[in-house]
């Protein structure tokens, strides 16, 4: 009877070794929720460029490699523990690549302080470079012609937006983020302002443009009615959260990202100015 249960249990120990040959990891301990919220909000990008994997639901198959997604902005919802590792549920806009990853593999959206800037072209680059500032950018490219103004941009982002047309130390202000138009939606309609329609989610940085856009068409504030607001001597003010974070924490967990800054400023804002 012992040579037969040693026969069966090295028959086992072959069908296990060939099990794990075929799969990278397996199931080996239990899967410890420690964060979860069903409406992500927080943003992160893809921080490593080497191959890096986005696992299934029970950790047992690699389903997407994140080398493949370098300008993908990930919505994260969970925080687990696994095999003494964190790792997050991350998912694109759309859901075709969702599971797992580590921590370590992804990285939040972080903006910088209006304080840190010391002049125009400082502030511009970082709109420019920043990977924060995608829909900034996308923006921007709606005003060619406009010249950026810090000292404007700072003074608008600690605003409320109710009283954005009456910012010190300026005059005729037009407080754009404020705009609005009715939109339709299943059954019903409803007004958005540019701000609103800023901080909603969207597949991507040129579709939140694409709605400033057209807010802005139905106001009348059209390529050429800003082009000659531009010539008559008004700058630009544009401050761009997205609804991303301002600091994290020692492994950037979503539980320690800060999604609100000291010095006010968390207000989607786009106003021209003199």
């Amino acid at each position: 009877m012992k040579k037969t249960i040693g026969f069966i249990m090295t028959g086992l120990m072959a069908v296990g070794v060939g099990m794990a040959a075929q799969q990278p990891v397996q199931a080996k301990s239990t899967i410890k929720s420690v964060w979860q919220d069903n409406e992500p909000q927080l943003k992160y990008y893809t921080a490593s460029k080497k191959n890096a994997y986005i696992w299934n639901t029970n950790f047992t198959k690699r389903i997407h490699n994140l080398k493949n997604y370098p300008n993908t902005t990930w919505y994260v919802n969970q925080q687990v523990i696994y095999n003494h590792r964190v790792y997050y549920r991350l998912s694109n806009f759309s859901g075709t690549a969702q599971g797992y990853t580590w921590r370590g593999n992804v990285a939040p959206y972080l903006l910088k302080p209006m304080t840190s800037f010391k002049s125009n072209e400082d502030y511009l680059k970082y709109l420019n470079t920043d990977k924060s500032q995608k829909v900034a950018r996308a923006i921007l490219k709606l005003m060619p012609n406009a010249e950026v103004d810090y000292k404007l941009s700072y003074a608008a982002a600690k605003t409320q937006y109710t009283s954005l047309s009456k910012i010190k130390g300026y005059t005729s202000v037009i407080p754009l983020s404020n705009l609005e138009m009715k939109f339709k939606g299943n059954g019903y309609t409803y007004t958005n302002s540019i701000r609103q329609q800023i901080q909603a989610n969207a597949p991507t940085a040129l579709a939140k443009a694409g709605r400033v856009k057209n807010i802005l068409d139905h106001n009348g504030y059209n390529a050429e009615k800003l082009n000659s607001l531009f010539k008559q001597g008004y700058k630009l003010g544009i401050y761009i959260s997205d609804v991303n974070a301002y600091s994290d924490g020692k492994y950037g967990y979503p539980t320690t990202v800060n999604l609100s800054h000291k010095d006010g400023t968390d207000m989607d804002t786009i106003v021209l100015a003199k």
